[in-house]
């Protein structure tokens, strides 16, 4: 498959900034990772602003981020192949800043203690985008659309169950120590 530029930039900002977590010692501490700049899981952004992007470049753990890397990589090679990088980016960082606001919203009239984290929003606004481009472009054989449009659904809808399951902490939510939470701070 074609180097997709764009891809390969936001999969390099995120191995970049997960260096920088390792360097400091934050990896899958909720307390850390908000001095960082994630979302606060209390809905109060406190005129921190910058959280609504920065927050979709943290992540919990590495598994968290490999899987990320991955889907990002799949799909947003596919989106940009089809719609060129620019509007790829803007897609990437339009679902970014979206997911970041209903993640405020929920919280905001669910308030608890902890961070939000990772590229999953960003991620599937091009699996959406993906999902659309496979139903309007012919990209080959129907057989072959037809297996990617399967595997599309498959990741979508294992994703949303993922997300959104009551009690999933698989991968989306670090659960920190209650030692760590008593003293959380920022």
């Amino acid at each position: 498959m074609k180097a997709a530029p764009g891809t390969i930039v936001i999969v390099a900002a995120l191995l970049v900034v997960f260096g920088i977590e390792l360097a400091t010692h934050t990896v899958g501490s909720e307390v850390s990772l908000l001095k960082l700049g994630a979302l606060p899981d209390n809905g109060e952004l406190r005129g921190q602003y910058w959280r609504l992007a920065t927050y979709s470049f943290l992540h919990f753990n590495g598994a968290h981020l490999v899987i990320n890397v991955l889907l990002l990589s799949w799909v947003g090679r596919i989106v940009e192949k089809q719609v060129k990088m620019a509007l790829a980016g803007a897609i990437y960082f339009c679902s970014v800043l979206s997911s970041a606001a209903v993640i405020l919203l929920v919280h905001s009239l669910h308030p608890k203690v902890g961070a939000t984290v990772g590229a999953s929003g960003g991620i599937f606004g091009l699996l959406a985008a993906t999902l659309v481009i496979s139903y309007r472009h012919d990209a080959g054989s129907l057989d072959q659309q037809s297996r990617l449009r399967t595997w599309l659904w498959i990741v979508l809808l294992a994703g949303l169950g993922i997300h959104f399951y009551p009690g999933s902490v698989w991968l989306v939510t670090w659960e920190a120590s209650s030692a760590e939470r008593s003293q959380h701070v920022w």
